[in-house]
């Protein structure tokens, strides 16, 4: 089933149950992990993804088919992740950017280079390490992050959904990546 087809689009404005029940089944756990993975608790990313159907079905009038429904339902989900993150001021965490001024010389270089990915990964505890890191990278960073270097989605997909440049989307993406070494090596080290 083409999920962006303008039959389907059709179907779904006329609250169609058996095209519904296709959407969600498509899409529900999809959208649950990618609430997971922005940090979330279980309990609070399956609320953010009950408040994300309920906005889409609230919008479909509005979807105009210029973007993939996928798109459009993570556009979503990433908004409803970061009013949570608002609401609820204790599950964020600051992080300290200038760290990053650490990490090169007046010349450009680095001040010690980053450690191969072989040797990272030898170690047990690297995702566990990853996942608690990307919790403490600012919301737009580790949505960014995510999207790209996880999920596989295309720099114009992620560009939609954070609303921002490409430009924009690459310095996220650098400051996160930099965040994340610095964190990583901080922790591997240990």
């Amino acid at each position: 089933m083409n999920f962006s087809s303008t039959e389907f689009i059709e179907k779904l404005k006329s609250r169609d149950s058996l095209v519904i029940t296709q959407l969600v089944d498509q899409y529900h756990e999809a959208l649950f992990k990618g609430a997971i993975k922005q940090g979330l608790a279980s309990d609070q990313a399956e609320v953010v993804v009950q408040n994300t159907w309920g906005t889409f079905f609230e919008q479909i009038e509005r979807f105009e088919g210029r973007s993939h429904i996928r798109t459009y339902l993570f556009g979503i989900m990433y908004n409803k992740a970061k009013e949570t993150f608002r609401e609820n001021k204790k599950y964020t965490c600051d992080y300290d950017e200038s760290a990053l001024e650490k990490i090169y010389t007046r010349e450009g270089s680095y001040e010690s280079p980053p450690k191969s990915p072989e040797n990272w990964m030898q170690s047990n505890e690297f995702f566990i390490i990853l996942g608690e890191e990307l919790k403490k990278l600012p919301q737009s960073q580790r949505v960014a992050f995510t999207l790209k270097e996880i999920e596989g989605e295309s720099t114009q997909d992620i560009c939609n959904i954070l609303g921002v440049s490409n430009t924009n989307l690459g310095v996220l993406i650098y400051r996160a990546k930099n965040n994340l070494r610095l964190a990583l090596e901080k922790s591997l080290n240990k």
